[in-house]
């Protein structure tokens, strides 16, 4: 059971499929690629699940409680295509093939979240990588050169954090698959 939100101490939360070094590193080389110094930092490179918003500490608390032993199967996730969102100017990369599993997998997250008052967004999941936020667009014609196959293997809490140079992203903690 979540106790209701308090404004005060709270940290702006999502989770996601966070890349390990060699995948951080090939969708780095993709974003420079396209996006040049537009793109995001490569720090920041990670595909959201779930967006959890201003999280206060008895919240964060009732998640951690809810999640205890979520433990998805492994999975591939191909990214193949690009994509562009013109409001709000958002340069993408994601999959032209659905993947069953981590519609499953975000399934059970809301499953799991909603306990604790989680409300998820209206709108439909799309799986994708931010790669530039404004962007003038239009998304690459080209094809990737090679599709990225990338392992998943965690899922990861994660804070957003304000900074001087803009937004950064820290791991909280992470959940493995089975």
């Amino acid at each position: 059971m979540c106790l209701p939100g308090n404004e005060q101490n709270t940290r702006r939360l999502f989770l996601a499929l966070w890349p390990e070094a060699a995948e951080r590193q090939q969708l780095a080389e993709i974003a420079a690629s396209v996006a040049g110094r537009q793109r995001t930092p490569d720090a920041n490179l990670h595909l959201t699940l779930v967006f959890l918003g201003a999280t206060d500490p008895a919240r964060l608390t009732a998640y951690e409680a809810a999640l205890a032993g979520f433990t998805p199967p492994p999975l591939e996730l191909i990214l193949d295509r690009y994509g562009y969102w013109p409001q709000p100017r958002i340069l993408w990369l994601g999959s032209s093939h659905t993947s069953l599993e981590l519609d499953e997998w975000v399934a059970e997250l809301h499953q799991r979240l909603r306990g604790c008052g989680f409300v998820p967004e209206r709108r439909a999941f799309q799986p994708h990588l931010t790669l530039a936020r404004n962007h003038p667009g239009p998304a690459p014609v080209q094809p990737l050169v090679a599709p990225m196959h990338w392992r998943i293997n965690q899922v990861a809490l994660v804070e957003s954090l304000r900074q001087d140079t803009g937004l950064a992203y820290q791991v909280v903690r992470h959940w493995p698959a089975g």
